[in-house]
């Protein structure tokens, strides 16, 4: 038997209130345990992990629920240099401990002597940073420490002081997410998820408040889960809600996808859920978006009660992934494949997954276009002024017409190209 120490254990709360304490196995290496804390139903820190007597142990590092917002990619790896030279072992709980009081949704993660003051910026300086420094780098080695929030994308958490309602929160509270992207990686990819983005809000769909910066390396995205009375709404994606951790996410099937938001929504929402969700699969498949997996869908809620009200978070990450992977393919299954789906097989899973009407299936088709048009005439428009996003532009209305043809069947809406738009 190996005794842990006592620092080991980690103070949970969902939202304001002491929920529990999550600590390392004694006797299981890489088991986590959670224990509550004599608290309501309503504070449970999940859905699927309801208050109990009993603990809830995870032999796979720490439960979906505290691994679903971990960093990924070079966020997870600057965070790797900046502290695993000081620790003996540094694993997803050690991460957890360093990233826990800065993450989405309404469930912090701390150490009691931990130091959760994160430095505050203003959203507006960044927008029109004109600096020379690599702002990749400051970003990651300043904000690491402060930014628990998955995808391999380099993204920090960050907060404003100028946000309307900030005074509300706490002090360790970020209130906006900032997406970055390498030169040798996926080049204007801000740009890339900027305009798609823009698809989706065109045609209705709900999307966080999101602002490109004057030179398109930064993305910047407001929080979807901020409060207006400082408490944060409760936040799952579709890896956790499923038990799953955030290496399975892409696993399954777009048909499953849509029986757990049936699930997990409230019964007088679930209507508007499978339309938004049919809405944003439609428009992934048309922009050519193989990204879309479990974690990019989840549900928002303020508490944890079984007749707590729960709905299908906004639309997000939206990227045209064939910029940069022209053979990439969807991200899940739909009917079986993860090619990319004629109209009929959209058509067909609107009405039998999603239990939408025919009607209601065409009016989404519409609207998805019609948002698609208004996105390729600003995407234009930006590319024409702005030279070094031309190359990714062009392949982006190269896979938004593909898609439109096969996908989304409107011969009204012409085919578009930047050639036939540089003049």
């Amino acid at each position: 038997m190996t005794i842990e120490r006592d620092s080991d254990r980690l103070i949970v709360a969902a939202g304001t209130v002491l929920s529990g304490y999550l600590d390392r196995s004694q006797v299981k290496r890489d088991t986590s345990i959670y224990s509550y804390q004599a608290v309501p139903p309503k504070n449970a820190v999940s859905l699927i992990m309801p208050v109990r007597r009993d603990p809830y142990l995870w032999q796979q590092g720490v439960h979906p629920i505290f691994e679903m917002n971990l960093p990924e990619g070079e966020l997870r790896q600057a965070l790797i240099r900046k502290f695993a030279k000081v620790q003996a072992r540094f694993d997803d709980f050690d991460l957890l401990s360093i990233v826990g009081p800065h993450q989405l949704g309404r469930v912090t993660v701390l150490k009691p002597e931990m130091d959760n003051n994160g430095a505050p910026m203003a959203m507006r300086d960044l927008l029109h940073y004109a600096g020379t420094e690599d702002l990749v780098e400051y970003l990651l080695s300043t904000y690491a420490p402060y930014s628990g929030v998955s995808g391999v994308q380099p993204k920090v958490l960050m907060r404003d002081p100028e946000t309307e309602g900030v005074d509300r929160l706490t002090q360790r509270t970020a209130t906006h997410i900032v997406k970055a992207w390498r030169d040798d990686q996926y080049p204007q990819l801000a740009a890339n998820e900027y305009f798609c983005l823009l698809a989706a809000r065109s045609a209705g769909l709900p999307v966080p408040d999101f602002d490109l910066s004057d030179d398109g390396r930064l993305l910047i995205i407001k929080r979807f889960d901020l409060p207006v009375d400082g408490t944060y709404l409760g936040f799952e994606d579709l890896c956790a809600l499923n038990g799953w951790l955030s290496n399975r996410k892409y696993e399954g099937s777009y048909e499953h996808c849509a029986k757990q938001l049936r699930t997990f929504v409230s019964p007088d929402r679930r209507r508007s859920a499978m339309e938004q969700f049919y809405a944003s699969l439609v428009l992934s498949c048309v922009l050519q978006n193989g990204d879309a997996h479990r974690k990019n869908f989840g549900v928002l809620y303020s508490n944890a009660a079984d007749d707590a009200d729960v709905w299908i978070a906004p639309t997000y990450d939206i990227v045209t992934t064939t910029a940069y992977i022209p053979k990439d393919a969807l991200a899940l299954l739909l009917a079986g494949s993860k090619r990319w789906p004629k109209e009929r097989i959209l058509r067909q899973f609107g009405r039998t997954a999603c239990d939408l009407s025919a009607g209601s299936v065409a009016v989404i088709m519409e609207r998805i276009g019609d948002g698609i048009a208004t996105a390729r005439a600003a995407l234009t428009a930006y590319a024409r002024d702005n030279p070094p996003f031309q190359p990714v532009a062009e392949k982006m209305l190269q896979a938004w017409n593909c898609g439109q043809k096969q996908s989304l069947l409107d011969e009204r809406r012409p085919m578009v190209s930047l050639g036939s738009n540089m003049h």
